[in-house]
C-alpha cells in the first residue's frame, strides 16, 4: 500500500495536469512594456526573462495572482495576472484584419481576373455572332441585289419587248391596211376584167349577129 500510495499521486497530478492543459486558455501580454516571466508564483522566484507587450501566451493554472503561461516556443512560466488580458491586443487585431484585408485584396483580384476572363469569353462569344450575323447580312444583301438587278434586266427587257411589240403591232396594221387596200383594188380590178369580158362578149355577140343578118339577106 505504502508502494502503491507515490504511484496514485502521480497518476492524479498527470490527470490533473492533462484535465489543466484541455481547458488551458489563450491571453497576452497587456499594454505594458516588459512582463517578467518567473519560474514561480510570485516576484520572489527569479525571473527567466522578460515579455514584451502583445506576447501571446497559453494559460496552463492559476496560482497566488499569478498565472502558470506556456510561450510558443513551449517553454513554461509564471506571470502576474494584472498585467495578462484574454482579449487580442491591438497590434494584433491590426495585424489580422491586415492579413485578412490582404487575402480579401488577393481573392478580389483573383475574381477580378476570372470576370474580366468570363467577360472576355462572353464578348469574344458576341463578336463572333455578329461576324457571323454581318456575313449572314452580306449574303442577303448579295442576293437582293442580284434579285434587283435582274428585276432591272427583266423590266428593261420587258420595256424593250413592249416597244418591239407596239411596233409590230404598228406594222401589222399598217400591213393589214395594204392588204385592205389590195384585196380591194383586185377586186377591182377583177370587177372591171369582168366588165371588160362582159362588153367584149357583147360586142362580139352583137358583131356576130350582125354577120349572121347581113348572110340571110344575100342568099334570099
Amino acid at each position: 500500500m505504502t508502494k502503491l500510495f507515490p504511484r496514485i499521486c502521480a497518476a492524479v497530478l498527470i490527470i490533473t495536469g492533462t484535465t489543466v492543459l484541455c481547458h488551458a486558455q489563450t491571453a497576452y501580454v497587456s499594454d505594458m512594456l516588459i512582463l517578467t516571466f518567473r519560474e514561480g508564483p510570485g516576484s520572489n522566484h527569479p525571473v527567466l526573462s522578460a515579455l514584451k507587450s502583445d506576447t501571446p501566451l497559453t494559460v496552463i493554472t492559476e496560482k497566488n495572482g499569478y498565472l502558470k503561461v506556456a510561450l510558443a516556443s513551449g517553454e513554461q512560466g509564471w506571470v502576474d495576472k494584472n498585467y495578462v488580458v484574454t482579449d487580442p491586443p491591438k497590434s494584433i487585431i491590426i495585424n489580422r484584419l491586415k492579413k485578412e484585408n490582404a487575402a480579401l485584396q488577393k481573392k478580389i483580384k483573383t475574381l477580378s481576373v476570372k470576370a474580366d476572363q468570363v467577360l472576355m469569353e462572353k464578348l469574344k462569344k458576341e463578336n463572333q455572332a455578329l461576324i457571323q450575323n454581318n456575313d449572314a447580312l452580306k449574303s442577303k444583301y448579295t442576293a437582293l441585289k442580284s434579285a434587283a438587278a435582274n428585276i432591272t434586266d427583266t423590266l428593261k427587257e420587258n420595256k424593250m419587248l413592249k416597244t418591239r411589240n407596239a411596233s409590230l403591232s404598228g406594222k401589222l396594221a399598217q400591213q393589214e391596211e395594204s392588204n385592205e387596200f389590195l384585196f380591194k383594188t383586185g377586186m377591182i380590178k377583177w370587177f372591171l376584167a369582168g366588165v371588160v369580158v362582159l362588153l367584149l362578149g357583147w360586142v362580139i355577140g352583137l358583131s356576130i349577129s350582125s354577120r349572121k343578118g347581113g348572110a340571110g339577106s344575100l342568099l334570099d
